[in-house]
């Protein structure tokens, strides 16, 4: 099991030089083919016209500055792959809003990697929702770049979240090709509770024979899973979060709060999340 495709978001953003680097390192870590993908964000006329009234007549929009902005952001893309070394990897150009294009073309990959879109630091101009409308809507995993701090490499010691979910199995069998590749793993287990369940004992021995040798880490200090996940993996040395995102509707998230909205609101360390 390994990494063997992977998507990055490209654009003339502040933050694309991170997540391109992230994005780079894993390709070459597991020689895997990376594929660049820069979005206009507009959608082909006849979606338009279908979308409003098919007899009501386009007002012409001139999309040329933005095809010419996502042009050059390939064209820097195929030289730093060129110059980093990476052999398989090629650039896509598309018509849509960057978020349905990551998740259509997302879905023949093992990964997508895009940046943070919540919080400080985060660029204006990305729509705020892109990490979560990605991973709810492809069946893949997306990791997501820290809007703040260096992070050239991934995976080395890594903080897996399990709160008995499916979205946290499914994470976390997503994240097997790096788990069995890090020199250090934590599984954190924040406990709403007040007690442990029998499962966790049962991920820590599923891990293991799959040559993950984690440690467990059992957090009883509140309610608030997202922000104990934040300083937990900050605390433990993370290079990277494992976890399931949204075991509860992204409504009532939204309404009331969630451990996927804290930490992609807050994250300190890259985090890679499944649906």
């Amino acid at each position: 099991m390994s990494l063997q495709t992977i998507v990055v978001h490209i654009d003339d953003s502040k933050h694309c030089e991170a997540r391109l680097k992230m994005a780079t390192h894993l390709a070459l870590k597991y020689e895997a083919h990376l594929i660049g993908l820069a979005a206009t964000g507009w959608l082909p006329a006849g979606f338009v016209r279908t979308a409003i009234d098919p007899v009501v007549p386009l007002t012409p929009i001139d999309i040329e500055p933005a095809r010419g902005r996502c042009t050059a952001a390939l064209a820097t893309f195929e030289q730093q792959m060129r110059a980093m070394g990476v052999v398989s990897f090629e650039t896509r150009l598309v018509e849509l809003d960057p978020a349905l294009a990551l998740a259509m073309h997302g879905m023949c990959s093992d990964l997508i990697v895009v940046s943070q879109a919540r919080g400080p630091n985060c660029d204006p101009s990305t729509r705020s929702d892109l990490p979560e409308w990605v991973m709810l809507n492809n069946a893949v995993p997306v990791l997501v770049v820290p809007a703040r701090g260096e992070f050239a490499s991934v995976g080395a010691r890594i903080a897996v979240a399990w709160n008995r979910s499916n979205e946290a199995r499914r994470a976390i069998g997503s994240a097997l090709p790096l788990l069995c590749n890090a020199d250090k793993v934590h599984l954190l287990i924040v406990d709403e509770g007040g007690a442990a369940a029998e499962t966790d004992a049962d991920m820590a021995v599923f891990l293991a024979r799959h040559g993950v040798n984690a440690e467990e880490d059992i957090d009883s200090t509140g309610t608030d899973a997202g922000a104990a996940l934040v300083r937990a993996s900050v605390e433990c040395g993370a290079d990277l979060l494992v976890m399931g995102a949204y075991g509860r509707s992204r409504l009532r998230e939204m309404v009331m709060g969630g451990a996927s909205r804290t930490v992609l609101e807050s994250m300190e360390v890259p985090v890679w999340m499944a649906h």
